[in-house]
């Protein structure tokens, strides 16, 4: 019964956000009620897993509740927390900009209707146990989260908005069509598509292993898996922060899930051939992502490449048989996007531009969004005390020597590109500001949540480094 409320609890506030016209508190406070429930409702799964229970079987056979998917839900409630409490300083400044040049920005309305309902289809993703509903929900997030692509309504957002759909749909299309494959696979003529069923049944290993390949597409394409990402770079430059924060760490989760799914019902025969297709894209990824990032010169675009890098050592972790590492790697790389793309917008209202070139000085201009930049990217790109440190050393210990240096070489120069752009940004003469100084103040405020979030990233990451080393010192001693 939790599963049912959390789907359709944002629905409902998307009703009550519709229902209050252009009353922008009504939108912030409804955003964050919603935000606070789904919490607290992905909290009591983990707690009291048993209330789920009590279903009808039709309902049951289409969604439900494992360890996966409370993960996965709970990066999703959290990240949406997060970004609901971002809007509460964001939305009032993007208002006034509104109703300055109300035709450069979309509506905070039309804003808050789409995050909840990007919300509702994330929730039925993670919530689904049903390959058919799975592809459905899937598809409901590229169609709810797209408008706000052009949230600034220049040329450059319609043009990304149309890519993210027609490459996304394209993916989906690939997914839609491996589902049909994996029906016959598992001998379902009448077209069940039942997970649970499906994890018992007697699989047909060449059909499988065709509809792994189209759904790896498919679902790959959502989670920015090369060669499928075109669209995500464009995306993620144009779309507003909170857009960004949740695409980049829930939605990537989302689609993760979907891949994971699939592998679920694997047979013992082809897991091998999966796993290797897995890691054999989780390497392109990473390589892709380290070409792109030391020529970059938009930071926005930058992070995009990165979340693409991430998505390629979550999937050579599952493939190496460390889901434990995978799952900690997404909800890390998740909350450092949250600080990233958060101080990202406030450095685009101080400076106007996300051109890396035009910006310089950045200390000077908004000290705090640029210390906390900095912490964030350090954190992402693996520096200690980071939890991804962790899962980084789990992976290349796991690699093997070949593979390990391999991968050990490609994040070195992920880190170098990325901070060696930051770095231009930070350092040297102020450059030319537009912002005034009582907007810059805001804006100053504006780091409270990425800051608070960085924090608590820093104590885990002390915490988890801490309990590796008394660990070793254990198995030495």
């Amino acid at each position: 019964m939790i599963t049912l409320l959390l789907i359709f609890l944002p629905l409902a506030g998307l009703l009550a956000v519709w229902g209050a016209g252009d009353r922008l508190k009504v939108h912030v406070w409804v955003i964050n009620i919603t935000a606070v429930l789904h919490c607290l409702g992905s909290a009591l799964l983990w707690i009291m897993p048993e209330w789920d229970d009590g279903l009808p079987e039709k309902i049951y056979s289409l969604v439900g509740q494992d360890v996966l998917s409370r993960t996965v839900l709970s990066v999703i409630s959290l990240l949406f927390l997060l970004s609901g409490l971002q809007t509460i300083k964001y939305f009032p400044m993007v208002r006034q900009k509104f109703l300055e040049n109300a035709e450069k920005f979309l509506s905070p309305q039309l804003v808050a209707i789409c995050l909840l309902g990007f919300l509702s289809s994330m929730t039925l993703v993670a919530a689904s146990r049903n390959f058919g509903l799975l592809w459905v929900a899937m598809e409901a997030t590229t169609l709810a989260s797209a408008p706000l692509i052009i949230f600034r309504r220049s040329g450059n957002s319609l043009e990304a908005m149309w890519k993210y759909i027609l490459l996304c749909s394209i993916g989906i299309g690939f997914a839609l069509f491996g589902t049909m494959l994996l029906a016959i696979a598992g001998g379902n003529s009448h077209g069940g598509m039942d997970m649970l069923l499906l994890a018992n049944s007697n699989i047909h290993p060449a059909w499988y292993k065709a509809a792994f390949v189209f759904m790896l597409a498919g679902y790959g394409t959502k989670m920015g898996l090369a060669p499928f990402q075109a669209w995500m770079p464009d995306a993620y430059s144009e779309a507003p922060g909170v857009l960004s924060v949740l695409s980049s760490g829930a939605l990537l989760a989302c689609s993760f899930l979907g891949i994971v799914r699939v592998l679920a019902v694997a047979p013992a025969e082809v897991q091998n051939f999966c796993n290797n297709l897995l890691i054999i894209l989780g390497i392109f990824s990473l390589a892709m992502a380290a070409f792109f990032i030391i020529r970059q010169q938009d930071y926005k675009r930058m992070l995009a490449y990165s979340s693409m890098e991430h998505m390629g050592l979550v999937s050579i972790l599952w493939a190496l048989g460390y889901e434990w590492a995978a799952l900690l790697h997404i909800a890390a790389h998740a909350l450092l996007k949250v600080v990233l793309f958060m101080a990202a917008d406030n450095i685009q209202l101080a400076c106007g531009t996300q051109r890396i070139s035009s910006i310089s000085g950045l200390l000077g201009i908004s000290r705090r969004n640029a210390i906390t930049y900095l912490l964030a990217l350090l954190l992402l790109c693996g520096m200690p005390p980071s939890p991804l440190f962790i899962t980084e050393m789990v992976l290349v210990k796991a690699a093997g020597p070949v593979l390990g240096a391999v991968v050990l070489l490609l994040l070195f120069v992920v880190f170098a590109g990325m901070t060696y752009h930051a770095m231009r940004m930070i350092m040297g003469e102020r450059c030319s500001c537009p912002a005034s100084a009582l907007e810059l103040l805001k804006l100053e405020k504006l780091t409270f949540i990425p800051m608070l979030v960085l924090v608590f990233v820093l104590i885990a990451g002390v915490g988890m480094l801490l309990g590796a080393i008394l660990n070793e010192m254990g198995t030495v001693f």
